[in-house]
């Protein structure tokens, strides 16, 4: 749902993934899930505003595991990518953005340099709209940032 775009805190775009649909699902299984038993997949909830990208990370039967929120501030952001592909015998068209966003390291052996770049999808069918909306709020973050 859009909502103004006057305030960097309202919020501009939300979402969940995995979204509905077999075409948003890794497999059939994972559709069922969906459909018969929500709470036993991860579900990430997105929110976009004009500060950045919030996501929550449900684990699946949350009450045993800890719900992490992350947040993507936009100075951070490098890059995004929109892909599309057939899927389901070429019946179905999926909508992937991926977003490209640098983050400090833990210093762990896994990233050696002190900034690794993170990448995060976003595998929704709003993903074209969510793509303009992000380039747009980035856009103007850049310019009250200069």
């Amino acid at each position: 749902a859009v909502v103004s775009t006057q305030s960097t805190g309202a919020t501009l775009w939300s979402g969940e993934t995995p979204a509905s649909g077999i075409q948003y699902s890794e497999d059939c299984g994972q559709c069922c899930a969906k459909i018969f038993c929500p709470c036993c997949i991860t579900r990430k909830m997105w929110r976009i505003t004009g500060q950045g990208i919030f996501y929550r990370i449900v684990p699946p039967c949350s009450w045993f595991t800890t719900v992490t929120q992350e947040y993507i501030d936009f100075r951070f952001l490098k890059d995004m990518e929109l892909r599309t592909k057939n899927t389901c015998a070429c019946c179905c068209q999926t909508h992937e953005l991926i977003m490209y966003a640098t983050q400090a390291s833990d210093k762990d052996e896994e990233h050696s340099s002190p900034e690794y770049q993170a990448e995060h999808q976003l595998l929704h069918p709003d993903a074209v709209k969510v793509e303009n909306v992000v380039r747009n709020a980035w856009s103007n973050a850049r310019l009250v940032a200069d």
